[in-house]
């Protein structure tokens, strides 16, 4: 196509109101949470009022049935449209990090909220699946568990960075 001709279409569809066809791209960071006790779900409500972009909460994982359900009872009471978890997306038992990971995109937040002894099991898991890791301390209670998380935390940078 000539560009006279380029600008030809351009003129005319100019005025056309074109029907709304494709999908609406989904921009919101996805949040999962591993670990649903106090800190878990003190720890997903700070991260859904964010201010610069949107977030939804779309997975849990925990190993008791009653903290995972409370839990996402009071989220949906405070944050109710960003609180989206189904029950397929609430998963029990001590491979439950794994599928609700799974829930995410690459680039989406997971909150590891389970006891340090766990954490570097689910941090590996995460980085292999090129998640955001929100952690807080204690992230590991021993020397070689510390110098694990220190090594992922490099693996993570270099992978960034794209070296």
């Amino acid at each position: 196509m000539t560009h006279t001709g380029r600008a030809t279409a351009v003129s005319v569809l100019a005025g056309v109101a074109l029907p709304h066809v494709h999908a609406v791209e989904n921009n919101a960071i996805q949040v999962a949470m591993v670990g649903c006790g106090g800190r878990g779900a003190g720890a997903a409500a700070n991260a859904l009022p964010v201010k610069n972009g949107p977030a939804k909460f779309v997975a849990m994982a925990d190993v008791v049935p009653k903290k995972l359900n409370d839990s996402r009872d009071k989220l949906k009471t405070q944050f109710s449209n960003q609180v989206g978890v189904p029950p397929d997306r609430r998963f029990l038992g001590f491979d439950a990090y794994r599928k609700a990971m799974d829930c995410l995109r690459a680039g989406d937040v997971v909150i590891p909220a389970t006891p340090p002894a766990f954490r570097w099991v689910q941090f590996t898991y995460a980085v292999e699946r090129g998640l955001h890791t929100f952690m807080e301390k204690a992230v590991a209670v021993d020397g070689p568990t510390t110098r694990g998380m220190l090594k992922l935390g490099e693996l993570t940078a270099i992978r960034s960075r794209g070296v």
